[in-house]
Parts: C-alpha cells; structure tokens; sequence
C-alpha cells in the first residue's frame, strides 16, 4: 500500500485582526498538508523538528489526534517550538512574522523513510532550503528517488526571507530538478525568480526540469496545468475569503489525494496524465483551498475525517 511522507516546519501560527489576536493553529506549510491528508484518513507520516515544550506538545498531540504521524528530528531542551504571527487584511491575505530558533547540530541520520515504489514524498517553504538542514533533505529526496517514489515540491518562498535569497536560490532550482510535480504560487515566482505570468514561469520551470508536471496558481484567478507542452487553464468559483493561511497548502493536499485517488504513478507523470484526471486532481485541490480560505483554520474541516482506503497499484485498475 502507498505511503506518504511530508516533511516541512512545524510553527504555531497566531493570526491577528486589526492589530489583535483572533485565534491560532498548529501551523507550518506541510503540517497544514499533512493534517488535512489525515483528516481524509491518509495517515500521512510528518517529519519535522519541535521541541517538548507546552506548544510542542499541544502540536504533537494534535497531530496524534489528525491521524498525522510526526517524526521529530531535532529535539533540544535549550529550545522552544517556533511560533508565526499572520496579520490579516480585510482580504483574508496574511502578512507574516516568524519567530524561530534554527537547529544548530541535527542528527541527519534522522532524515530517513522506507521509501516505496510510488509513495509520496511531498516537500516544501523554506524548511526545504534551510542551509542548516540543507544535507539531510537532499538525502531524503535522493531515498525517494532511489526507490521510485513520487516527489512533489511547494517553494512556497515568503518575503521575510528574501534577504536570504542569494543563498537559498540554488536549493530552489535543485530541488525544482529533482521533483515529479511542482506547484508555484504567482507571488512565489515573482518573488525568487522576478518573473510575472505563467507562460514566463513554464518557460522557466521547463528549463530546470522538462519532465515534470507543473501547477501554478493565481489566487481567485484559479490555476494552470503544464505538461509536455500543454497548458491547461482552469478558473476559480468566486468567494468571500476569511483567511487565505493554508489555502496553497491545501492545493498541495489535493494535489496528493488526486493523485492516490486516480492511481497515478511516477512513469505516469513522466509520460501524460489525461485531461479528465488533471481536471480532478485540481477540481479537488481548489476545492480543499478554498473551503479552508472559507474558516479560520489552516485545514479542512474535521468532518471529512473517514477511513480512505488507499489503492494499492497493482491490485487496482488505473484508469489511464
């Protein structure tokens, strides 16, 4: 059966409105993944470093309770779990300040899963090209690799960290090359690659790696689809947003479901995925966006939460 592995952050993200605190979140861009992954009743494992202290355990105990798995990697009692603060407009959009304490020794023998053929690795933000860290998730990609996994990667680059840029950008571009699906917001690749509209950005990721299948996505302007030289363009329904935190995240997730659901394989990706199975895979992924734009909680709702079976490739027919 398929496994899935996320790895990414872990912060608890506290959201503030008209300079005051209107709620929080355990938080992280993969963890609001990973949550909403377990809520479909995906049992996601979710590797990541925080430490066991009262917000820490808060987290872990969540996940626990989200059918999430969590991996800790680092763990040191001179630590304290990293916390976000999301300021929102009256759009719902999210300002963000992040207070962190980056890990100074990690044990990159921890970086480890049993990869399968055509489990998920799904990665991404800034954890990804931490240079910290930046060995042990090159060696995690290249298990996945190595094993026949399917790799999908989330740059999801904040401005906070743009002074960071120089140093980051080559980790961008290699784990761009190493993925299998790559999704990309317009601001993300306006901010690490100064470029504006898709058809510049397809070019792009099309130099980097040509046999990807790529998303980018445009807020309430909906998404498009790139593949072997095929755009495919697809619109949003309109909504009133009460908070976008999370909303690209679980694009992410629906990207993930779609895939396990339509029994896609890595070679798949690598050849052509037909029309219909695109338009369900990003039907489910804009769906999963906005219902969480629609709430003040970085995820899908709770109520989801049902025993998904997962399709095991060789025992199911594949409708490819």
């Amino acid at each position: 059966m398929r496994k899935i592995y996320t790895i990414g952050e872990t912060v608890f993200d506290i959201m503030f409105v008209g300079g005051r605190p209107v709620g929080g979140n355990p938080g992280g861009s993969v963890l609001n993944s990973a949550v909403t992954l377990g809520r479909l009743g995906m049992q996601p494992v979710f590797l990541s470093d925080f430490c066991d202290d009262l917000v820490g355990k808060v987290i872990a105990r969540f996940l626990f309770d989200n059918n999430v798995t969590p991996q800790q990697l680092v763990d040191g009692s001179a630590m304290q779990t990293s916390i976000a603060m999301a300021f929102l407009d009256s759009n719902g959009d999210a300002r963000y300040e992040f207070y962190k304490q980056k890990p100074q020794s990690p044990d990159l023998t921890k970086f480890a899963a049993d990869f399968q053929k055509d489990d998920i690795l799904l990665f991404g933000s800034y954890y990804a090209i931490m240079p910290e860290i930046r060995e042990g998730i090159r060696q995690l990609i290249a298990s996945a690799r190595r094993n026949g996994a399917i790799v999908v990667y989330d740059p999801n680059f904040r401005r906070p960290h743009l002074k960071d840029l120089p140093t980051v950008r080559p980790f961008i571009e290699e784990n761009i090359s190493l993925a299998d699906v790559v999704k990309g917001s317009d601001e993300d690749f306006a901010l690490v690659f100064g470029c504006e509209g898709q058809s510049i950005a397809f070019d792009l990721l099309r130099n980097i790696n040509r046999n990807a299948l790529f998303f980018y996505t445009k807020g309430k302007d909906g998404c498009a689809c790139y593949q072997r030289g095929i755009t495919f363009e697809y619109t949003a329904p309109p909504i009133k947003p009460v908070s976008t935190i999370g909303a690209g995240d679980n694009f992410n997730a629906g990207i993930v479901y779609g895939i396990i659901k339509n029994n896609i394989d890595r070679n798949d990706i690598r050849s052509n995925i037909k029309k219909e199975i695109l338009d369900d895979i990003v039907e489910h992924a804009t769906s999963f966006a906005q219902e969480v734009c629609m709430s003040q909680e970085n995820y899908i709702a709770a109520t989801h939460n049902a025993q998904f079976v997962m399709p095991s490739l060789a025992s199911s027919g594949r409708r490819m």
